[in-house]
């Protein structure tokens, strides 16, 4: 089978900018989503949230118009649970009788008002009066927070990512999340399948001398999934003449309970404390959001706990009307709760092995992964039914799916280099497609369809078909056709799917039929090239007519002379027949002939979405998101974002102004005594009433202002006290500065006398020139100490410290320069200048000496000298 490649983690950034190399993968799970970053240079990273936390709580929560996100959120789904929307990954795609929303309202306890969107077919939430939103746009929400707090951690925008999406989501599912992350403005360089994640993590760390089929076991929030996978390894070229090994891995099967996650065992849970509640004040608590919403919490706690212990005790003050709850519960009480959850939990696992055609020998390892596994009876189960075999944990079970998914970001992105590991995934179900003509009355097929009207059926992809797969479907056809998605195998799909996926129309054909009607061609060819995309969703990729037309043409051709040459001079020698025959090919006369060509017409088609709004009548079950409803949707979200970040730096400023009023009453305590010096009772009265002023308006009208305002009375408050600070300081700072600056006048004076000795290089003009500046200096220090001593100390300084110091930085200045004056050379002596020469002298006759002594490069012009003389 043909393998994708995947290019992993050595991360060489090849020659784009640093921005753009960024890309990141997020696990968006149902009740915490984890991000890893793919940084040039950096190891593969965990994003840590605004609270320095690993993972981030899948939650969006609304305190009057401010929209908060993680820890924040969920203290907000305790106190007023119906305004925090929670599990909103389950309302994408869906509509308003799935199991999966039902279940969500009436057994679970979440108090949402759930409306129709009678356009698609969808959920929507009201979450206000007048304030509906799309589940893509809830989830766009927390995706938006998502890359906020993975561009402060990146300290760099990051676009391009990879998003976990569970094995059993729908192609409806699957484009909600795609729409709501481009909404957010997160560029989804693909899906990927959570258990192929975790597989693809575990790949990249592992080497495989032979084959190794690993199960993988994930037991999450709101599922459990499992997956069998094999491992190996191959051999591939690598340069000239060079070979490599590569881990690659393939997908053999999966299988899920899409009912059976976490979530399911802390309701058990909460369903008995609220019994045991409800029994203890005579009134029913299930029905009443808060304190369900309080239990549901402490559920979850309870079972963490019990993970580890046997026992713990449930306390929950003030649970309702004032009402303590104080009860225990065990961990064997907690598996008896859930036993018919525990049974279920080894289903999948039959499933799997069986799709797969393998039994439980033939699996190497079993990997856990995911919070659920962390009880004691799931690991307790899986030991026994694969005889007691030990299980891995080679992965974190929390961040192996995003780190996974980061791995597939980088290879997907052009910007790294990175080692190869093979990758294939399959498809969650068998996809088929049904064509009709456009003008076709009925939509679901009835008896005896097919003879009346042209009806084509075609299975595309099986569940064992590789993602990323194209299958080309042809026919003859001459009118415009539309084409319905649906799945081929509805009983695999979860309880309440539609087997229908989607409708799209193709066009363009009966335009290019009669276009070339007149020649006869017959019926266009029509080609739709079907693709199974990364992410799993099932589209035409191309799609496109052809008529082939065949036509005469005349050519001109030589006359084959051979054969008669032939007949009449066969006795000839055979030389002169050849030469004779090579003469008439030359001057062969030529010949008009016909020929037949063939030429190809072709015709783009186009395809569009068949619906453009949904309707009860229709056999498609939702519709996804239109180009002109995901502009609306960025619209709002980008008016949300706005006030969000008016209303933060409202509140900073806000705090800014408290803070500022806090320690500036502090400050004032702390220097009582020096402040009283520098001030009169009316000006320290006038600053403490201001104070007192401004604290009583932040809680009163200025409880709720426009950051400007908060700015300005910070900036009237610091006037006022800044300049009575100031003169605290310049109390002491500038009579010390006097003193230092006379001390080093006093120093400088000296330092000039010794340098007539010391420093002959400074010239006798250059140390009058500083002798000046520290006459001037004195002179100017006297001048401001008197005017200085005509202020009174309640007012603020004519000349401050700093004034001096700028004056003594200017003697301080040509003193450095001048003490780096190099000192001159000294004068030669009549001996050294005899020296000198008599130095010369010699080298003129060593250089003499060995001009002699080398040999000439000319042997003939000595030899003729020679001769010459001779």
């Amino acid at each position: 089978m043909k393998v994708v490649v995947l290019l992993l983690a050595t991360l060489l950034l090849l020659a784009p900018a640093v921005v753009r190399a960024i890309v990141a993968g997020v696990d968006f799970g149902g009740e915490f989503f984890k991000i890893a970053l793919v940084k040039p240079g950096t190891p593969f990273e965990i994003v840590t949230n605004v609270h320095s936390k690993r993972k981030t709580e899948t939650l969006v929560a609304f305190d009057g118009d401010e929209r908060l996100y993680g820890a924040d959120a969920a203290t907000v789904s305790v106190r007023r649970p119906q305004t925090a929307y929670s599990q909103i990954r389950r309302f994408l795609g869906a509509t308003l009788d799935d199991p999966a929303v039902v279940s969500l309202l009436k057994e679970e306890y979440f108090p949402y008002e759930l409306l129709l969107n009678e356009t698609r077919g969808t959920v929507s939430l009201k979450h206000a009066d007048e304030q509906i939103f799309h589940a893509e746009e809830l989830v766009a929400m927390v995706f938006s927070h998502a890359r906020q707090i993975t561009d402060a951690f990146a300290e760099a925008p990051v676009k391009d990512w990879v998003v976990t999406v569970p094995d059993y989501f729908t192609q409806a599912q699957r484009q909600a999340m795609h729409d709501a992350a481009e909404i957010s403005g997160v560029r989804v360089l693909s899906l990927i399948n959570e258990n192929t994640a975790a597989a693809l993590q575990l790949g990249v760390h592992s080497t495989f001398d032979e084959p190794r089929r690993v199960l993988f076991y994930n037991l999450g929030s709101t599922s459990l999934q499992v997956s069998v996978v094999e491992f190996s390894s191959k051999v591939v070229p690598d340069g000239f003449k060079k070979n490599k090994t590569v881990s690659e891995f393939q997908v053999l099967s999966k299988a899920w309970d899409e009912t059976l996650g976490g979530a399911k065992f802390d309701l058990r849970l909460a369903e008995h404390l609220a019994a045991e509640f409800s029994e203890k004040i005579g009134e029913d608590v299930r029905a009443i959001p808060r304190p369900m919403a309080k239990i549901r919490a402490q559920a979850k706690k309870t079972k963490i706990v019990l993970s580890a212990n046997e026992q713990i005790p449930v306390v929950m003050q003030s649970l309702y009307k004032d009402v303590d709850f104080f009860t225990s519960m065990t961990r064997s009480k907690f598996e008896e709760l859930c036993a018919d959850l525990f049974d279920k939990s080894l289903a999948p696992v039959e499933q799997a092995l069986e799709r797969a055609g393998l039994t439980r020998e033939d699996i190497h390892e079993i990997e856990i992964i995911g919070g659920g596994v962390r009880m004691p009876k799931i690991q307790q189960k899986l030991k026994e039914y694969f005889g007691g075999k030990d299980l891995g944990v080679h992965l974190n079970g929390d961040e192996a799916m995003a780190l996974g998914s980061a791995f597939h970001a980088a290879n997907l992105s052009t910007s790294f280099r990175v080692r190869h590991v093979g990758m294939t995934d399959v498809a969650s179900y068998a996809v088929g497609v049904r064509l009709v003509d456009l003008d076709h009355p009925h939509v679901a097929a009835e008896a005896g369809e097919d003879e009346k009207h042209w009806v084509k059926r075609a299975s595309l992809f099986t569940e064992q078909s590789r993602l990323g797969l194209r299958k080309a479907v042809s026919f003859l056809h001459s009118k415009d056709i539309s084409a319905t998605f649906r799945y081929d195998k509805p009983s695999t799909l979860p309880l309440g799917a539609n087997s229908h996926i989607a409708k799209v129309n193709v066009t363009g054909i009966e335009e290019f039929a009669a276009k070339y009607a007149d020649k006869n061609l017959g019926e266009p060819k029509v080609t739709l090239s079907f693709e199974l995309d990364a992410s799993g969703i099932a589209k035409i990729a191309k799609a496109e007519a052809t008529l082939e037309e065949e036509y005469e043409v005349e050519v001109e051709v030589k006359k084959d002379k051979k054969k008669e040459k032939k007949d009449k001079k066969e006795k000839k020698d055979d030389d002169a027949d050849k030469e004779a025959e090579e003469e008439k090919e030359e001057d062969a006369p030529v010949e008009k002939v016909k020929q037949i060509k063939k030429k190809t017409h072709r015709a783009a088609l186009v395809v569009t979405q068949a619906h453009s709004s949904w309707s009860a009548e229709s056999s498609i079950s939702v519709l996804p998101m239109s180009v002109s409803e995901k502009k609306t949707s960025m619209h709002i979200l980008r008016e949300m974002d706005l006030a969000d970040s008016k209303r933060r730096a409202n509140l900073e400023a806000k705090n800014r102004l408290e803070t500022f009023v806090y320690t500036t009453r502090d400050t004032l305590s702390a220097k009582e005594e020096e402040v009283q010096q520098v001030t009169t009772s009316d000006q320290l009265e006038q600053l403490t009433n201001k104070l007192e002023e401004t604290e009583d308006w932040l809680y009163d009208d200025g409880d709720k202002v426009e950051a400007a305002e908060y700015i300005k009375k910070i900036k009237s408050l610091e006037k006022d006290v800044n300049a009575i600070l100031f003169r605290v300081s310049e109390k002491k700072a500038f009579p010390d500065a006097v003193n230092n600056a006379k001390e080093y006048a006093f120093s400088t004076k000296e330092l000039m006398t010794e340098w007539i000795e010391s420093k002959p290089q400074v010239s006798e003009d250059e140390r009058k020139d500083v002798l000046e500046k520290v006459d001037d200096l004195e002179s100017w220090l006297a001048e401001a100490e008197d005017k200085q001593k005509g202020v009174a100390a309640h007012e603020n300084p004519v000349v401050t410290s700093a004034d001096v110091e700028k004056k003594v930085q200017g003697v301080k200045k040509l003193v450095a320069t001048l003490s780096k004056k190099p000192k001159p050379k000294p004068a030669k002596t009549e001996e050294d200048e005899k020296k000198d020469e008599d130095k010369k002298e010699e080298d003129k006759k060593e250089d003499d000496k060995k001009d002699e002594a080398k040999p000439s490069d000319d042997k003939e012009d000595d030899e003729e000298t020679v001769h010459e003389e001779l």
